[in-house]
């Protein structure tokens, strides 16, 4: 009895084994006869992958830029619709993506010419979130240690993001200085301040003026600018009738229309309160000669009538003052003229319908 229950399960185990092994090479056969699809990688940069992960970084940064500029462009409102709808040709979802693959691979020829300079040897994305980790492990420890820490005490990630390529950036500027891969010559720092001497290194000059001006609206004598607008009219043809010296000023005629009129400078030091408060103010004194008089306009809920009296010689920023700001923006411009060469000669191959699923997947 006992040899027969075993010669029983002897023969159910084989049974067994021998239906592993078919089933074992069934399935063999069909992975044979239909492999499974890989599919492409989302980006292949000079023959190197670029992972997904890092592109949905990219979407991230420019998900609320591309719904603004939709909004400022179109008056577009966001809603369900939004990424897929049409606006005269122009769809958020395909700039967003757009947006997107082009900053990634404006960052990731940044990091190439770093890794070329020698500032850093990983430009992989993982590096760059293990960098962000040690990173913020180190400001906890020095928070923990009492120690002082500049800036948040944990870095949120697009804050981490712009920390880390704005030095990169510097530091690489720095190693090319060094290493010969950036020149700026002093000739080219003369030339640059001697170009725009006018434009970007002048001090204007202080301007004396006197100042016109009759308010209006309900709380006023007149009621609607319109009335406002034709006293002071008066006024400009009473001061071009009497064909007054920048010397002598127009506070007579003023004074016998009883309009209200004020003598003010202009000077390098009150320009920024003066663009803040009365930008047309000052835009409208920019514009004058000594002698010479303004046309009329309306800002901050009166008219105005400018006659300028004198203006004092512009100064220039000396050259020296200068010479390192001037130097520092050639090289920045250098430096961006490489990363769009190597844009330019970059091999880049997307997989795009890969791109447009992960902006779906980004926006459910």
């Amino acid at each position: 009895m006992t040899l027969r229950l075993h010669s029983k399960r002897n023969r159910l185990i084989t049974i067994l084994f021998a239906m592993i092994a078919g089933s074992l090479l069934l399935i063999g056969a069909m992975n044979v006869q239909a492999p499974q699809q890989v599919e492409e990688p989302l980006l292949t940069l000079n023959g190197q992958e670029v992972t997904a992960a890092e592109f949905n970084w990219h979407l991230q940064m420019n998900r609320a830029l591309t719904a603004d500029y939709f909004k400022q462009t179109y008056d577009a409102d966001y809603s369900e619709k939004f990424w897929s709808t049409d606006y005269s040709g122009e769809k958020p979802i395909h700039r967003w993506i757009k947006e997107s693959q082009t900053q990634l691979l404006t960052k990731r020829m940044e990091l190439q010419l770093a890794q070329e300079a020698g500032v850093v040897s990983d430009i992989s994305f993982e590096g760059f979130l293990k960098g962000m980790g040690r990173e913020n492990q180190r400001r906890s420890q020095a928070v923990a240690n009492k120690e002082v820490v500049y800036g948040p005490l944990h870095l949120e990630a697009q804050a981490y993001y712009s920390y880390y390529m704005s030095n990169l950036e510097d530091a690489t500027i720095e190693a090319m200085r060094s290493n010969g891969g950036i020149v700026i010559s002093d000739e080219q720092v003369r030339l640059e301040y001697e170009a725009n001497l006018a434009a970007k290194y002048s001090r204007p000059g202080a301007i004396r003026l006197e100042w016109a001006s009759l308010p209006f609206g309900p709380e006023t004598e007149y009621k609607d600018q319109q009335e406002a607008l034709e006293k002071m009219e008066l006024l400009r043809a009473a001061v071009i009738a009497a064909e007054i010296r920048s010397d002598t000023g127009i506070h007579q005629q003023a004074k016998e229309l009883g309009i209200n009129l004020g003598e003010v400078k202009i000077t390098s030091a009150s320009r920024r309160t003066a663009a803040l408060e009365n930008p047309k103010v000052l835009l409208a004194a920019d514009q004058l000669a000594p002698g010479q008089i303004s046309g009329l306009f309306a800002e901050n809920g009166a008219i105005h009538l400018l006659y300028c009296l004198s203006v004092e010689d512009a100064g220039v920023e000396p050259f020296n003052q200068v010479k390192d700001a001037i130097t520092l923006h050639l090289v920045q411009q250098k430096f961006r003229s490489m990363v769009d060469d190597q844009l330019g000669k970059v091999i880049a191959e997307w997989n795009y319908p890969m791109a447009e699923r992960l902006a779906n997947q980004a926006n459910q």
